[in-house]
């Protein structure tokens, strides 16, 4: 009998340390300029370069893998508890409570340490030295003007690019490396190839177009995605690995990247296309009618065709998932949640005013 007992302690110790661990960082204080000097810009960009560049070695996507590993764990375990529970339901009961805890807490200390840490960096309007003050109705409206012109000027330019080879990738990685270099990012990030995922139904249900993975910082895409959403939505989520974590900053930064010099009209179009989306949500409905009556008849039809592959999603899925969403993001600082998504507007017009400090690409 003594054995059992011998080979448990151990394994009691390691799971107390690691809740114990992921406890203590869940609620220590995380200085926004220690985290910005020590990780965001220290250790950061090699952790990023390191699992990164290994993922996309890879056919199928790590995080795949590791939800299928987890859901098998939690049903092994499941298993042993129903198999031990005449041997006492209480310890069974608390066997597996213990378990499942203790895997929560290193996922989530892997999450921290992987990429979470950039939730704790300074706001990005002070990282960019942007214009101070929020957004005026005004500055909202010029911003849906310029934005619908230019998706109009864009449009056919865009579609001329189609005679040669065009790769969103290539482009879009070119000009988050040409935005990165004139932020002073101290590497450039190793963009994520784009994979498949088991996810990808629930991504059509939920109205997901892309998420960043924690497992091992890889890309993974809503397959649905027309051509013209795919640029901005790579950038997006390019953004991120770049260590933009708030969805605003990520948004913000893939505007400045399909905007980047010498980048594609086809991404260009991308980034203003998005952008009459978002605008256009912020405006009384009869200014957005008025405007929105200027826009070409081409990209009417391509915002249409992204509405209709919008139409994929479940009412009851989406909501579910984008709460879940909004509490995860709550949880990390960012108190608006996923209402957080549209301060790119804001964030747009700020860059346009002269920057209190550096410069910011136009």
């Amino acid at each position: 009998m003594g054995a059992p007992l011998r080979m448990a302690r151990p394994s009691r110790i390691a799971q107390t340390t690691v809740v114990a661990l992921a406890a203590a960082a869940a609620v220590a204080p995380r200085p926004p300029a220690l985290v910005e000097r020590l990780y965001s810009e220290g250790v950061y960009p090699t952790i990023q370069a390191v699992l990164t560049s290994a993922s996309n070695t890879l056919p199928v996507a790590v995080f795949d893998v590791v939800l299928v590993g987890f859901a098998g764990l939690v049903l092994w375990w499941l298993r042993v508890a129903w198999r031990d529970r005449r041997a006492g339901w209480l310890t069974a009961t608390w066997t597996l409570t213990c378990r499942l805890v203790t895997l929560a807490a290193a996922a989530y200390l892997w999450f921290l340490g992987a990429w979470g840490l950039n939730y704790a960096r300074p706001p990005i309007e002070q990282r960019l030295g942007l214009a101070a003050g929020a957004a005026t109705a005004r500055e909202v409206r010029d911003l849906l003007d310029t934005a619908i012109a230019r998706a109009n000027d864009l449009y056919l330019p865009s579609r001329a690019e189609g005679v040669v080879p065009y790769r969103a990738e290539d482009d879009v990685a070119r000009a988050l490396h040409v935005v990165e270099a004139s932020h002073g990012r101290p590497s450039p990030t190793i963009p994520a190839t784009p994979k498949p995922t088991l996810l990808a139904p629930y991504f059509r249900m939920a109205g997901v177009d892309g998420l960043t993975a924690p497992a091992a910082l890889e890309t993974l895409l809503n397959p649905d995605l027309t051509a013209r959403e795919r640029p901005f939505t790579l950038a997006h989520e390019w953004a991120h690995l770049s260590g933009a974590a708030p969805e605003a900053d990520a948004n913000f930064v893939a505007w400045l990247v399909t905007q980047a010099p010498g980048t594609w009209a086809h991404t260009q179009y991308s980034g203003w296309l998005f952008l009459v989306s978002e605008t256009a949500a912020q405006v009384p409905a009869e200014a957005r009618r008025t405007a929105l009556a200027a826009l070409a008849a081409g990209p009417r039809r391509d915002l249409a065709d992204i509405a209709r592959r919008q139409q994929s999603r479940v009412d009851l899925v989406e909501r579910v998932g984008w709460r879940v969403y909004d509490s995860y993001l709550k949880s990390q600082g960012v108190g608006e949640g996923v209402r957080s998504y549209s301060r790119v507007v804001e964030l747009v017009v700020r860059s346009r005013r002269p920057p209190t400090s550096g410069a910011v690409p136009q």
